[in-house]
């Protein structure tokens, strides 16, 4: 049952309570009553069907039998309604009253029903609220003139008929509301899943276009951008920074002696070897060819220069499977820390001076500027 039926129910209280208090007084109390208590339990039953089909999941087999359940409940709630004029209207009323009491008591069991989107339902609902009337006008017959009996009762049908004809309408027009609405939700949906794969597949191209497609490390031109903005970090918060610029030791020789495949290898496996070793806030990369840069936030010279050192004898004590006899690779280290002038160029510059000196003094080491 929709939200629309649980609502319709809602609304039906105060229209059962208008019902009583037209009748109250009027009536003997406990056809009143007992009518009150009729339809408040239809209600309640309603209700309980609303709320269990919200919380069942509802395959074709399960819809079918809430469909069953709808008409057999909106049959009751149209003889409740119509019933009221047979229950409540016990004494002799003239023509006139008698079709303003039912036009009114049918008007707002119409009303109620009318939030369903089923034409079914208002079928259900409609001829047992036309029996009950015509059931009425066979009782009140003997208090009324058989003129104003046979006016009623095509007053009646002709209003049955004016009721069917508009709820058909309203249905129809409901079920195309709803179902612009049902597009619009879909289309809406659809755009906003598109607009999720297309940011998704913008954020999957930006990395790749930051990742080195060999070591699927950083690669140069993002490591130049998270250099820039950590200098302008350090200049602002007076943070240190060390760089480190390493290279692998006799690397062309590995690529002449033992292919550009087990040179790939190399570059893959210094790769995971360092980034093993390294912070979740520190930045490694490609920085070209065999070179790799690494970018230390919040480190002073000193602790930059052990983090090198760390580096350097884990890939000295790493062996290489893609080399024969399992030969270990070395790499040479330039360490330098920014100073308040530094720029992208400067302090790279440094670094390289400083791993030039490491080269010549015999690589495999760590030299610090």
């Amino acid at each position: 049952m929709s939200a629309r039926d649980r609502h319709s129910t809602l609304v039906g209280i105060p229209a059962v309570l208008t019902v009583v208090w037209m009748h109250f007084g009027h009536m003997a109390n406990h056809l009143v009553f007992g009518w009150m208590s009729y339809m408040f339990a239809l209600m309640a039953v309603r209700m309980w069907m609303g709320w269990h089909s919200k919380n069942t999941l509802l395959d074709d087999s399960k819809c079918r039998r809430e469909l069953n359940w709808r008409l057999i409940t909106s049959a009751f709630y149209g003889l409740g309604w119509g019933g009221s004029m047979l229950v409540l209207n016990t004494q002799a009323l003239d023509v006139l009253t008698t079709f303003k009491v039912g036009t009114v008591t049918a008007a707002l069991g119409i009303m109620l029903n009318s939030m369903s989107l089923i034409f079914p339902v208002y079928v259900a609902f409609l001829i047992p609220c036309w029996l009950s009337f015509m059931v009425y006008i066979v009782y009140a017959s003997g208090f009324l003139t058989p003129q104003d009996a046979m006016i009623s009762a095509i007053a009646a049908t002709i209003f049955a008929f004016v009721l069917l004809g508009s709820s058909s309408s309203i249905a129809r027009l409901s079920r195309m509301f709803f179902l612009s609405k049902f597009e619009l939700d879909q289309a809406l949906e659809q755009t906003r899943e598109s607009n999720l794969r297309e940011k998704a597949l913008s954020q999957q191209l930006a990395e790749q276009a930051r990742r080195d497609p060999l070591t699927g490390t950083y690669n140069r031109r993002h490591l130049t951008e998270q250099l820039d903005y950590q200098l302008s970090t350090f200049l602002r918060t007076q943070h240190p920074v060390t760089v480190l610029l390493i290279d692998i030791d006799h690397f062309k020789k590995i690529n002449d002696v033992y292919g550009h495949d087990a040179g790939d290898a190399v570059l893959t496996g210094v790769t995971h070897a360092i980034t093993d070793e390294l912070r979740d806030i520190d930045i490694f990369g490609r920085w070209g060819g065999e070179e790799f840069l690494c970018i230390l936030p919040d480190t002073n010279g000193a602790d930059g220069q052990q983090c090198a050192e760390r580096l350097r004898k884990r890939l000295e004590t790493t062996t290489f499977t893609e080399l024969p006899h399992n030969l270990n690779v070395t790499a040479s280290f330039g360490v330098t820390t920014a100073l308040a002038h530094d720029n992208e160029q400067s302090i790279v510059k440094r670094c390289d001076i400083a791993l030039y000196k490491a080269k010549a003094d015999g690589r495999n080491r760590v030299v610090a500027t």
